[in-house]
């Protein structure tokens, strides 16, 4: 009984899971205020909204940053988790919900579809990821990725009246819900021979011998399959270029960078404190015995060489062909995925670390390029194919600059983020001895820089060829496009503060959960 009480003490729960609580407050919130203001101007309404979903992003932060990030503890009967990998990655997808509803305010105007439950869902998306990535219960996992993903098809699926929007919606769904279907599965096979879901439980269990089951062999593959739909990693990767191309542009900025973090943070922690050794680094007695899961490696590194060889090579090659820059991006984002598996593929502190700061870096540049595609656009799908973006650099010089800054962000070029980012899990991969595929993957590089420098050579390069006038720019799109090019260049500049950050927060997965 004592300790059924103390897994409900709130001020307990307040600390560990404190940034969930207060999002999933404030979309109640959210929800009270909208109906409050019924009678107000829509538009007017929709920015008050918009910038009280910033204060709630910028308050979630704040607290996990301030709060959450010095403890490392389990509440809830162990379900939820507050330790510096679940809190970093966290605080990746709440930044990626802010910037959201910052050019959300101006996008939502733009295109005449100033509805309240937008912002709602917005909220409800990041406590979903949040809840997801914070998870050591394979069923809460479970169930926040449901909460996450519900919202998101619901965003993808905004623009009511636009048939892209509603056809790539409804692919989503159906794909999402077969990956999440096979997800459970996997759970429920996991819980079958091990009696367990939570992650500790299960490496000890497991560790003893039933590493080699082919039952505990299926339920990993089925759970990996189910996240690697979410990841958008090949041949997972059917919805992506539909979903992303349909989708509000705002929204497909959120679900490229927001959703992705979430994948990739499960993803890790599942892999790393489940199914691999590195519990038996905690130093802690009880999980020596978890250093023959490293047999696993045999059969689960395999698997990560080729599909992240598949997913640079399809991503880059297919986003080649693309005349519709959304979905060129949408196999862009694909073909990064592939870039942050060579990290988890090292299974290093190195990779792991690369991988978070990767996730932070895109998270800056696709969001800052998908704000510019919304402000060429003016309305959705007004502007959105190679050749509108012809001569665009000399006809708006600051859009030009920066639409520039992120696909040079993305091609992994100096003195950006995105060149630091891929150093890191190149290196990390190489430092295993993984020289072949690091080859490849720096070949396919390659391949992404010529689609990149394509659009820039568009905008400088050629004459216009019809008049692509600008939607109007709200204030807050400025700062998020302001906020997001100065992290591109501060980050490729003086990376090691994030870096080290970063390194602190992957180590603290050998801890107990």
């Amino acid at each position: 009984m004592n300790d059924l009480n103390f897994s409900f003490d709130l001020f307990h729960l307040w600390q560990v899971t404190g940034g969930q609580l207060i999002l999933i407050v404030s979309g109640l919130i959210l929800i009270c205020a909208d109906m409050a203001m019924l009678k107000t101007d829509d538009a007017v309404r929709s920015k008050r909204l918009g910038w009280l979903t910033v204060i709630i992003f910028a308050l979630t932060a704040s607290h996990m940053m301030s709060r959450e990030w010095g403890i490392h503890n389990t509440v809830f009967m162990g379900i939820f988790s507050a330790d510096k990998f679940s809190i970093f990655v966290s605080i990746v997808m709440v930044i990626s919900g802010l910037l959201a509803a910052l050019m959300s305010i101006g996008y939502l105007e733009n295109n005449k579809v100033m509805k309240g439950e937008y912002y709602v869902l917005l909220v409800y998306a990041v406590a979903g990821a949040v809840g997801l990535v914070q998870s050591v219960d394979l069923l809460m996992m479970f169930i926040t990725l449901e909460v996450m993903s519900l919202a998101i098809y619901a965003l993808a699926a905004f623009l009511k009246d636009s048939q892209p929007s509603q056809e790539g919606a409804l692919k989503y769904f159906l794909l999402g819900s077969f990956g999440s279907a096979i997800f459970l599965f996997g759970v429920a096979l996991i819980y079958g021979v091990t009696g367990s879901i939570n992650l500790t439980h299960i490496a000890q269990t497991i560790s003893g011998g039933l590493y080699e089951n082919p039952a505990i062999l299926l339920a990993f593959v089925m759970l990996m399959a189910g996240l690697f739909f979410k990841m958008a990693m090949v041949p997972f990767h059917m919805w992506t270029p539909d979903v992303y191309e349909g989708a509000p542009s705002v929204v497909t900025g959120f679900m490229a960078t927001a959703v992705k973090a979430a994948a990739f943070g499960v993803f890790i922690k599942l892999l790393f404190v489940a199914f691999s050794p590195m519990l038996s680094h905690s130093g802690q007695p009880d999980f020596s015995s978890t250093v023959n899961l490293a047999a696993l490696g045999a059969y689960w590194k395999p698997v990560i060489w080729w599909m992240a060889l598949l997913t640079m090579f399809f991503g880059n090659l297919l986003a080649v062909s693309q005349q519709n820059v959304k979905r060129m991006l949408a196999y862009s984002s694909i073909a990064h995925a592939g870039y942050m598996a060579l990290g988890i593929l090292a299974a290093n502190g190195d990779g792991r670390m690369g991988v978070l700061f990767y996730l932070f870096a895109y998270t800056l540049m696709n969001i800052g390029a998908f704000g510019v595609i919304y402000v060429i656009d003016g309305k959705e799908r007004d502007a959105q194919t190679l050749d509108d973006y012809r001569g665009l650099g000399y006809k708006y010089p600051a859009l030009g600059f920066l639409m520039g800054l992120f696909l040079v962000a993305m091609a992994g070029l100096p003195p950006t983020a995105g060149f630091i980012a891929k150093f890191y899990v190149f290196s990390a991969a190489i430092k295993e001895g993984y020289f072949l595929l690091a080859a490849l993957g720096i070949l396919t590089s390659v391949i992404g820089a010529y689609y990149y420098l394509r659009v820039i050579y568009m905008m400088y390069m050629k004459e216009e060829i019809r008049d692509v006038v600008r939607g109007p720019v709200a204030a807050p799109t400025v700062i998020a496009l302001v906020i997001t090019a100065l992290g591109v260049l501060y980050l490729g500049i003086l990376p090691e503060r994030l870096a080290d950050i970063a390194n602190v927060a992957q180590q603290s997965l050998s801890m107990i959960f």
